[in-house]
């Protein structure tokens, strides 16, 4: 039985969770917004055989940052949330891998996602290694389109079986 001092120590662990939740499904779309816009960039530049402005920079370095805030709410979310590390210690890994809800928030989700991040991070600096070069375009074409996809495939979204009630916020 909750005594009311547990229920306050439980209730703005909840509410904070919950924010955290909203701000990462929020972020998602900003990410999105700017993976799109620097893979659109890039590949402008490649077509028109342009060199590498500050403005291409200051594109992936906004990607960049975006993705990073958005690792750092998830792995905070993977720790404290109830889909991650918790669920894995209440239910165990073996239960959690036979759950495909349990075990794309506990595995797929976060695996997919760190490595797209990675690319976004290799995609920038191996442009920026490259410099004003043109080949600077398709190389950051090239780990953005990547980093895209398997973002594209690990967000759950409503429409995949089993997420619908998460909705597309």
């Amino acid at each position: 039985m909750n005594t009311g001092k547990n229920q306050y120590l439980c209730g703005p662990k909840l509410f904070t969770m919950d924010l955290l939740n909203q701000l990462h499904a929020l972020l998602r779309w900003v990410v999105l917004i700017l993976i799109i816009s620097a893979t659109l960039r890039a590949f402008m530049g490649m077509q028109a055989k342009k060199g590498f402005t500050s403005g291409d920079q200051k594109s992936g370095l906004f990607l960049m940052i975006a993705c990073d805030l958005q690792l750092l709410i998830g792995l905070i979310l993977y720790v404290a949330g109830p889909w991650g590390i918790k669920n894995i210690r209440q239910i165990g890994m073996s239960a959690v891998m036979k759950d495909g809800y349990s075990r794309f928030f506990a595995v797929e989700h976060i695996l997919m996602m760190v490595v797209a991040i990675v690319l976004v991070h290799m995609g920038r600096a191996k442009a920026k290694k490259l410099g004003e070069a043109s080949g600077a375009h398709k190389v950051s074409f090239i780990y953005y389109v990547i980093a895209f996809i398997i973002m594209m495939i690990s967000i759950p979204w409503p429409f995949r079986k089993g997420f619908e009630a998460l909705g597309w916020m």
